[in-house]
Order: structure tokens, then sequence, then C-alpha cells
């Protein structure tokens, strides 16, 4: 029975913790580790699927890729099983190392229990409140950014039809999909405006008729109708996931003050 809970142990508690604190301390074999299981349990999962399709008389090519995805599904619960574990030795405030060795930390594992949460310390950490802020940033500039090129324009608009006559390839040092000169006709008259190939839901190419949006009064202001659509969308998802990481940041920010205050409690107590 001792033999029983101690395999149950490393297996459900201190094989996840020495799997996390492997992972922590930067060594590759984790990741080698983790892409060499995977690959096993899949092949096994599949050898199995195999087996039993023979047995039964099934297909067994269907019957093997339903096991390797079970075999992969198993592999991904043990993940999920470990960052459970995590959570529950950050609540108590025991770290993955001594947890796994079942010894209190000193020496070299002392240094890979630094920075992990004492007992009595303030459950969220300052650097998770700072992190939602930070991360806040980018993604609120994006949406306003989004926002400003999705606004109405100044004054009536019509829509015309455009062809792109001109791609800009994007430079070696530029991350995006290059820019495209769209042609459209007013009133007999000529006009060209440059924006990005990548509109959202559609990639301009050469050739491509084009809805156009230009301002009646001044017919050479325009722009592409599909990428003031793809503005709007991204403005909507940029500024909610802005504000969703807002939220969290109030709400871990909430948890380390009155973390913080108990902990001060504790030590004046």
């Amino acid at each position: 029975m001792r033999r029983l809970r101690g395999a149950l142990t490393w297996a459900f508690v201190r094989g996840p913790a020495a799997a996390y604190a492997l992972a922590d301390s930067g060594s590759s074999l984790f990741g080698i580790g983790a892409v060499l299981v995977m690959a096993l349990v899949a092949a096994l999962g599949a050898g199995v699927g195999a087996l039993v399709a023979l047995v039964t008389g099934r297909p067994v090519d269907d019957a093997a890729f339903v096991g390797g995805m079970i075999g992969l599904g198993v592999v991904v619960a043990y993940l999920v099983l470990m960052v459970v574990v995590v959570g529950v030795l950050w609540v108590r405030g025991v770290s993955p190392s001594e947890t796994a060795t079942g010894e209190k930390p000193a020496g070299r594992h002392a240094a890979a229990a630094y920075g992990w949460r004492r007992r009595g310390a303030p459950l969220v950490p300052g650097s998770l409140v700072l992190f939602f802020l930070l991360v806040a940033v980018p993604f609120g500039a994006l949406g306003l950014h989004a926002r400003s090129a999705a606004r109405p324009a100044d004054g009536p608009t019509a829509i015309a039809d455009g062809t792109v006559v001109v791609v800009n390839e994007p430079g070696w040092l530029d991350k995006s999909s290059g820019t495209v000169d769209i042609r459209y006709a007013v009133a007999g008259a000529d006009h060209t405006f440059e924006t990005d190939r990548d509109a959202g839901d559609h990639f301009f190419r050469l050739g491509d008729v084009v809805p156009v949006e230009y301002v009646v009064a001044e017919p050479a202001k325009a722009r592409a109708v599909w990428a003031v659509e793809s503005a709007r969308e991204d403005t909507v998802f940029w500024l909610w996931l802005a504000g969703i990481c807002v939220a969290l940041g109030l709400l871990s920010g909430a948890g380390y003050l009155v973390g913080r205050s108990r902990s001060s409690g504790r030590r004046a107590g």
C-alpha cells in the first residue's frame, strides 16, 4: 500500500513538480524530453489503436490516427495537471523543487526556489500586476490606431471602383505585407492613393478591383472600404483585449494590496 501511494504521489504530485522545476531551471532537457514523450505516447496510442483495429476488423488508418490523438491528449492533460499542481504549491508557499526532492531547499535548490512565494506572503506577486498593465499598453495603442483608421470621413462620401495598379513590396527590415497603389476615377479624373496590402480578410493583388470610399467635396481623399471595415473590427478586438488586461491588472493589484496588508498585520501581531 505504501508503494502504491508513493507511486501515485510521484505520478500526480512530485512528478509534475519535478517537471516544472526542470523547465524553470532553463534547461533544454525539458523541451527535448517533452517532444520525445509526446512522440512516444502518440506512437504508443497509434500502435494500440492499430492493434484494436486488426482485432475488430476495422480500418487500421483511422484507428491509428484516433489512438495517436488520444495519446497526445493524455500528454496535454498531464501538462494541465502540472499547471494545477504548481498553482496549489504557489498557494501553499512550497517550491516545486522542495516538493520534488522532499527536502527543504538548501544550497543549489535554494537558488532554484528563489522568487517562489513564501508562506504568509501575498498570493498575487507584484510582477503579475505590472505584466497585465504593461501588456495593456500596446493593445490599447493598436486599438486607438485602428479606431483612428476607421473614423468617419469629414463630409459626405461616395463609393467608386478602384483598381490595384502598383504593388510595393516590403523592405528587408519591414515586417508588413507591403503597400499597394489604387487608382480610381471620379467625374473623368483619375486619382491614386496608397494603402496597406493586407486589409484583414482581403489581400490585394495587382489588377484587383477594390471598392473605394472618397469624399465628395475632395475626390482626391479616399481609402479602401475593406481596409475601413477591417479597422473597425480591429478596434473592437484590441480595445476589448486592452480592457481585459487592465481589469485583470486592477484585480491582481487589489489582491496584491490585500495580501500585503495581511502579511504586514501578521508581522505586527
